[in-house]
């Protein structure tokens, strides 16, 4: 895999990250934002098996280890009980 195919992959990660942290802000569009933001955050911690193959694959491309990742991601989001 080339270095900009994998800087690709880096930046589908980083935009999963940015919008996890995107909480709602007050704007019209607070429950759209509010669920992206939800979804980031089930998708980097790996919440469904789906989500953790698509997301082991991702890191794959990456050249990232998604076990990594996930660890981090429950950690700094914690699911709702």
């Amino acid at each position: 895999m080339s270095e900009g195919e994998r800087k690709l992959w880096r930046a589908v990660l980083e935009q999963a990250y940015e919008d996890a942290e995107a909480g709602p802000n007050g704007s019209d569009q607070e429950g759209w934002e509010s669920a992206n933001c939800l979804k980031a955050r089930m998708y980097l911690r790996a919440d469904s098996p789906f989500e953790a193959a698509e997301l082991k694959l991702v890191c794959e491309f990456a050249d990232l280890p998604h076990d990594r990742i996930i660890s981090w991601a429950r950690r700094q989001y914690a699911a709702a009980a």
